[in-house]
């Protein structure tokens, strides 16, 4: 299994969201294991300049943080970035 760290920029609630990502590959193509968020930073929504950042240790808040990370549809993107950036391959 592989790790892949990445930041969900959420703009429609002004957030980065960072993100530790593991994957992993077979002939099928890439398969997300799991999502853990670890850190969100709030933005002021006029600047988007960082307003303060809070570390996720909750299993709460870090399921709340992925439902709404797939929700929004970013784990295709999220394969298609692994993909793209040639960490994993598309199987075919």
């Amino acid at each position: 299994m592989d790790s892949y760290q990445c930041v969900w920029e959420d703009d429609e609630t002004n957030r980065k969201v960072e993100l530790l990502v593991n994957y992993s590959q077979d002939d099928a193509g890439v398969t997300i294991e799991d999502i853990t968020p670890t850190k969100v930073t709030f933005l002021d929504p006029a600047t988007k300049a960082e307003q303060r950042s809070i570390g996720i240790w909750t299993k709460t808040g870090r399921k709340i943080l992925v439902r709404q990370f797939r929700s929004a549809g970013r784990v295709e993107a999220l394969e298609q970035d692994l993909v793209a950036l040639g960490l994993a391959s598309t199987g075919v």
